[in-house]
């Protein structure tokens, strides 16, 4: 590869960065290709590796996952305001999820950051069931669907009720929070679960009206009335919740009653059958004794 036909490219880090700057993907691979990384250690690489991963080319990404060096959460983590980084972030994690360190809690908290952004729900899964970055769990509640999903593989006592609460505060504030209410009903998570504080959802976000200042503007007024609706929502489901819990109590009550009678009845059954045995006896005994007086009689 050369800058023209008869000039050679020389291999060094200043024509690297000129070939980035103008997306010349040829240049780049052509100086990879001939060594121009060698010798860069520390943040100098983590720089220059980020820097060609902004290049968004596959072949660039294929030669630096061959490198001896883990690939990092950093190198990723490009301007996801431009629909094109956000996808190709997310296929390089699904890609390279091995090449990834994930014996290095800080990377998972990174990686796991980075997927919530990125919508890869494989990464958060991966992370979850090895019980990795377990204190960046509440970041799924304000996460896409098919990220928030994962919320199921969170079991009991993997993280704080505190940390769960503030998950599904997050789920609460979000744009899609009637989905993701939803699905937590469908699959039975209790999100009305209260922290060390003795304050629920519910509680939370009211105390949030009291304390946020929301902006005057359209956009401000349009947040504040959405989570005045939330609150409305949320209360509707502890009432539902509440009074079906009665219902259910009501209808242990009943079951218990019912049991008590049925046994009752039983025993009452048995009495009865045991004084009506007794009483065919003793009726039986006394025609038997008339019969041998009546007997005796006639012997006479």
């Amino acid at each position: 590869m050369s800058k023209s036909k008869s000039t050679p490219l020389e291999v060094n880090l200043k024509n690297l960065e000129e070939a980035i700057s103008h997306y010349r993907r040829e240049d780049v691979m052509y100086l990879l290709k001939n060594g121009v990384l060698s010798g860069l250690t520390g943040e100098e690489l983590a720089q220059t590796r980020r820097r060609l991963a902004s290049l968004r080319s596959t072949e660039v990404m294929d030669f630096l996952s061959r490198q001896k060096e883990s690939f990092t959460a950093d190198m990723l983590q490009l301007d996801f305001g431009i629909f094109q980084n956000k996808n190709f972030a997310k296929e390089m994690l699904q890609k390279y999820s091995k090449k990834f360190d994930l014996t290095d809690e800080e990377e998972c908290r990174k990686l796991f950051s980075l997927a919530c952004r990125v919508d890869d729900e494989k990464m958060i899964q991966q992370l979850i069931r090895q019980k990795k970055a377990t204190d960046c769990y509440e970041m799924i509640g304000a996460a896409s669907m098919p990220v928030f999903r994962q919320i199921t593989l969170i079991t009991t006592g993997m993280i704080h009720d505190d940390r769960r609460v503030d998950l599904y505060l997050a789920a609460c504030l979000s744009a899609d929070h009637e989905e993701k209410l939803a699905f937590m009903q469908e699959n039975h998570i209790d999100f009305l679960l209260k922290n060390t504080a003795g304050k629920n959802v519910v509680d939370l976000m009211e105390d949030r009206f009291r304390t946020y200042r929301y902006s005057n503007n359209k956009k401000g007024q349009l947040q504040k009335l959405q989570e005045e609706q939330t609150v409305k929502l949320l209360k509707k489901i502890q009432l539902e919740n509440e009074q079906g819990d009665g219902k259910r109590f009501l209808s242990k009550k009943l079951i218990i009653l019912l049991v008590v009678c049925v046994v009752a009845a039983a025993a009452i059954g048995t009495v009865a059958g045991y004084a009506h045995r007794n009483n065919s006896v003793s009726a039986d005994s006394s025609d038997d004794l008339s019969v041998e007086e009546e007997d005796a009689d006639s012997s006479y």
